[in-house]
């Protein structure tokens, strides 16, 4: 009982102290309120009124309207432009795509004769360039198919009929949105677990505490108890409020369940956060370790590429050394597709294992550093 009571006290000494860090808390806010928002809001990989250009050497009644089919909402009204201009005016970045219609296009079709139209490519803005190119060479081939044959209707056609499932309109915020709040809440239980100790040793209270009757453990425990409960509460008032319900995000499963399994992945992360930080001396030192591991857990999570594109020895490594792949897994099951918690246990299991091996690690460490 007495562990337990000095572990809520120094839970309370923590609390206390981040909400004197007042640039912390507003870094907290702004994280987890307008930079989701932000940045699901304005990154987008969909295809939206692409800038097109239109060099019509045919001059026919189908490459007109070929032309008149490519308008809003996926692409801008094209700019008619000579073939000499083609290439300036995309290093200019003025076109994302130039469709080329060649001289005779109509004749040769109606001659039953082969024809290729050039869609040229700005693909230095990639997911952009590659949708938007699919989109436009199918349009165009829909379009001639139904030029040359406006009422041919054949019964034994086979029809292709694509169902998206949890995201019907493939509305790249409902993914980009989730995935930037678990991007915040990596970054920031690490950076908030790590500053706790540091802030500690540059004030020098850290001494303090120890002629305190507390163990090295409950010291610990204390300070993931603390940090983790500021992330779980930004957290969830992020997906409510933020992603719910400005961004209109629908989100399918317990709210209940996706904070049991963030309240794990924290634990790992603020166990490693507070281990990194006892190999520094100062906030500069930590930035300079945490952030390479940031980028590699968010890179890696498979929240931004799918893992199943890594190569195999990656993969494997990843998932035995972060839990940030399974948190991934694990939250995108829960919230996108409604899953219980029968179906996401395995990643709950691993999180906890990594977070018990983690706070094992952290605590032998913790006492190294206290007695020296």
């Amino acid at each position: 009982m007495q562990r337990i009571l000095n572990t809520l006290r120094l839970t309370a000494k923590e609390l206390r102290a981040i909400a004197r860090d007042v640039v912390m808390l507003v870094l907290i806010a702004y994280v987890f309120t307008v930079s989701t928002y932000m940045v699901a809001d304005a990154i987008s990989t969909e295809v939206d009124h692409l800038a097109v250009a239109v060099i019509d050497e045919d001059q026919s009644i189908l490459s007109a309207r070929l032309t008149d089919s490519i308008q809003p909402p996926l692409f801008k009204s094209p700019d008619m432009i000579a073939a000499d201009q083609a290439l300036q005016a995309q290093k200019d970045g003025k076109y994302i795509l130039v469709v080329d219609f060649p001289p005779d296009m109509e004749r040769d079709l109606k001659a039953g004769r082969s024809v290729t139209i050039n869609i040229d490519v700005d693909a230095t803005a990639v997911a952009h360039a590659g949708n938007g190119a699919a989109f436009m060479s199918q349009m165009l081939g829909q379009e001639i198919t139904r030029y040359f044959s406006p009422s041919a209707v054949d019964g034994s056609q086979i029809d292709v009929v694509f169902r998206s499932f949890y995201n019907p309109n493939l509305t790249s915020k409902w993914f980009t949105s989730v995935m930037q709040l678990m991007n915040s809440i990596t970054i920031l239980t690490l950076i908030l677990a790590g500053a706790s100790l540091i802030r500690e040793r540059e004030h020098g209270t850290i001494e303090h505490v120890l002629v305190m009757p507390v163990r090295p453990p409950e010291i610990v425990v204390s300070k993931i108890l603390a940090n983790g409960l500021v992330i779980l509460i930004a957290a969830v008032f992020s997906l409510i409020v933020v992603v719910e319900w400005l961004l209109a995000v629908p989100v399918s499963g317990s709210v209940l369940l996706f904070v049991l399994g963030t309240a794990l992945y924290v634990i790992a992360l603020a166990s490693l956060g507070l281990l990194l930080a006892t190999f520094t001396k100062n906030m500069g030192q930590y930035g300079l370790l945490v952030i390479p591991v940031i980028v590699v857990m968010i890179l890696l999570s498979g929240g931004i590429t799918p893992l199943e594109s890594m190569p195999g020895f990656l993969q494997v490594a990843i998932r035995i050394l972060s839990p940030a792949p399974h948190f991934v897994a694990f939250a995108q099951s829960v919230l996108y597709r409604g899953s219980g918690i029968g179906l996401v246990w395995p990643e709950m299991a691993t999180m906890a294992g990594m977070a018990v091996f983690t706070f094992s690690v952290t605590l032998m460490r913790f006492r190294k550093v206290l007695s020296g």
